[in-house]
């Protein structure tokens, strides 16, 4: 069976189960003690805690290998340049449309079970210097007290300083490739969890809260699903358009075959193989510039995860009846943006990352589980999301470059 069905079976067995003891068993000292209070809580605690345990040491080992391996390029001077600044700007865009849109959308459902959970430990202060905050003056404290910006900036800092040097540290660079290799088997494993833990905590959830639960839950799928869309359409279109004078309608037109593969591996880097051929064969890239710039954009250019990022803060925030301030929305810009460069091209890593944004703000992780329901469908969604914006930035450089052969790209599929 697929790990899909799985959690879609382990949703749908969650809610029945929880929608039985809420009409049926409960009120019950027993079963509210033991099976909800206890086995329940524990399942889907455990969950959230082996995700806290590994997504600092994960983010913080994936930009220093993937800052390194960009530099690998370093010679491409100024394509390197222009490309890795277009996949940057495109996520700072798809982040701010999510939190723009989310701002319109009302979950009525303030508060619905902040008093069954403890908020994280993080308590933001409006009146701190953002500039300041993000360096940290001693790095082991930032890590150790779970400063996610700061560990950010000196992993990136570290990545950089590390790229100058890397012909002279071999095995600085093998160790951290081989640590980053160890913590993303590290998030498969934790992710098999997935199906014990939704089953938990849906039947935790709707055991207590009724069928409530609901109506935000929908709301917020539909608002991550027209935020993809609207990026997916409006914005590749806007930026072919400004930066390239490409066709548009040449350039959707050849993306339903990639769209179909990666809808169903939901995995950037597992799509890689495809994209190149499509990026090379259908639209008229030079292979040599291909090569380059689509797995960079499937190591950095993450446009879908951010979306769902931003719109997962926002609904959980207003879940947990937490106001987000303007200074709020700048820390999961940020956040999101840089955590972006080193997300996995793996299935559900988005949802690992984005513990990363509510930790910074102070969001109950438990809430985390309550999307994962979801989630394995808006993961497929996403990641094409991804793959068309790494093919729109490789096609808008490439052009600008003199490295797209215009009449391939023109040529309409049969």
């Amino acid at each position: 069976m697929s790990f899909t069905k799985k959690v879609l079976i382990s949703m749908l067995s969650g809610i029945a189960a929880g929608i039985l003891i809420s009409n049926f068993v409960l009120p019950n000292e027993f079963v509210e003690y033991y099976f909800i209070n206890q086995i329940l809580y524990t399942i889907s605690s455990l969950f959230l805690i082996l995700l806290k345990m590994i997504v600092l040491p994960l983010i913080f080992v994936s930009i220093i290998s993937g800052i390194v391996s960009i530099n690998d390029v370093s010679t491409l001077g100024r394509l390197g340049i222009k490309t890795f600044s277009l996949y940057v700007f495109t996520t700072l865009i798809a982040i701010t449309l999510a939190l723009f849109i989310s701002s319109f959308v009302s979950y009525d459902s303030i508060g619905v079970i902040t008093d069954s959970i403890q908020k994280n430990d993080i308590v933001n202060n409006s009146q701190q210097n953002i500039i300041l905050g993000i360096f940290p003056s001693n790095f082991f404290s930032a890590l150790a007290n779970g400063n996610v910006i700061q560990v950010l900036a000196f992993a990136i800092f570290i990545g950089v300083a590390s790229s100058y040097v890397k012909k002279d540290i071999p095995l600085f660079i093998d160790l951290i490739d081989n640590l980053n290799k160890v913590f993303n088997k590290m998030v498969m494993i934790i992710i098999q969890l997935t199906p014990i833990a939704v089953f938990a905590l849906l039947t935790k959830t709707f055991a207590t809260e009724g069928t409530e639960v609901f109506v935000p839950l929908i709301k917020y799928f539909l608002v991550v699903v027209i935020v993809l869309i609207t990026h997916f359409v409006l914005t590749y279109s806007i930026l072919l358009r400004l930066f390239s004078n490409l066709n548009i309608y040449s350039f959707y037109s050849k993306l339903k075959a990639l769209i179909i593969f990666t809808f169903s591996t939901s995995s950037s880097n597992a799509s890689i193989p495809y994209t190149l051929n499509t990026v090379i064969q259908k639209y008229g890239v030079k292979k040599s510039f291909a090569s380059f710039s689509i797995p960079l954009g499937a190591t950095i250019n993450m446009d879908g995860t951010a979306i769902m990022q931003g719109c997962a803060a926002y609904f959980l925030a207003s879940y947990y009846g937490i106001n987000l301030e303007f200074s709020d929305m700048i820390t999961i810009i940020l956040t999101a943006t840089i955590a972006s460069i080193g997300t996995a091209g793996i299935p559900s890593a988005g949802i690992i990352m984005l513990s990363l944004i509510l930790t910074e703000l102070g969001i109950p992780l438990e809430g985390i589980t309550l999307l994962l329901g979801v989630d394995r469908l808006l993961d497929m969604i996403r990641t094409s999301v991804n793959v068309t914006g790494d093919t729109c930035i490789t096609c808008i450089v490439a052009r600008s470059e003199g490295l797209l052969n215009t009449k391939d790209y023109n040529k309409l599929d049969n």
